[in-house]
């Protein structure tokens, strides 16, 4: 009888220190992937959007350097030139839907809370989508336009999108004013159907520069103000589960 519980006891010790091995294996082989290797092995800090978990890995600045986001047009004449379905006429802006309709979109220039501004800052033809900067009294969006119909979407920001183009990512700071979120938005795309999955709101800092790296993985700058207004910049990788 002492032998049988001896050899169950043995067996379930095996069995747990197994599991925690194999646990962080997995945790190892997260923050130390193909990617820029991880400061540490266990994740600084998890976001959670929706059904999506993110684990947060501090990386080196060279390591985050060797990623630098692609090229992108500042400026709207430049965008408009590339696109002939959307023009300017003064405070106005024109796009030509692909079912033969117009969706316009005019500034409302008067002070106060009426106020509102709209920039082309983009095509995004694999999610059939148009981006437009928007500039309120207080405040910024940005509207994605269905370019086949004319609906359109509100998020934070411009959106990031993963390189399998199933995610969308928009990331917005401001840790002073708040009069613009601070945080993450994750949807998800099918086919031409753009889907919420979550968001996160963050308070000890905000996100900067941001890019997909691989359908899991995202750079992103790590932005903190101390009291005396100083801002710091760290780097992180944010892994998706």
């Amino acid at each position: 009888m002492m032998n049988k519980l001896w050899f169950l006891l043995c067996a379930a010790t095996i069995l747990v220190l197994g599991c925690k091995n194999k646990q962080a294996g997995n945790t190892t082989t997260a923050a130390n992937d193909s990617t820029p290797p991880a400061i540490h092995n266990i994740p600084d800090d998890t976001l959670q959007m929706g059904s999506k978990t993110f684990f947060v890995y501090f990386i080196e600045k060279k390591d985050f350097d060797k990623y630098p986001l692609p090229p992108v047009d500042s400026n709207e004449t430049d965008v408009l030139a590339k696109d002939t379905l959307v023009k300017r006429e003064g405070t106005r802006l024109t796009i030509q839907l692909q079912n033969g309709k117009q969706r316009v979109m005019a500034n409302n220039s008067s002070e106060g809370e009426d106020y509102i501004g709209y920039t082309y800052a983009a095509n995004y033809p694999v999610i059939k989508r148009k981006g437009f900067f928007v500039t309120y009294y207080e405040g910024s969006a940005f509207e994605l336009v269905n370019a086949l119909n004319g609906d359109s979407m509100m998020t934070w920001s411009a959106p990031a999108i993963s390189p399998d183009k199933k995610y969308l990512l928009t990331s917005s700071m401001d840790l002073v004013a708040a009069f613009d979120p601070n945080g993450f938005q994750l949807f998800s795309v099918n086919n031409n159907d753009i889907k919420p999955v979550g968001e996160v709101s963050l308070t000890d800092w905000g996100p900067g520069m941001v890019q997909w790296i691989n359908n899991k993985t995202i750079l992103s700058e790590y932005i903190t103000i101390d009291e005396e207004g100083n801002t710091q910049i760290q780097y992180v990788k944010m892994v998706m589960q």
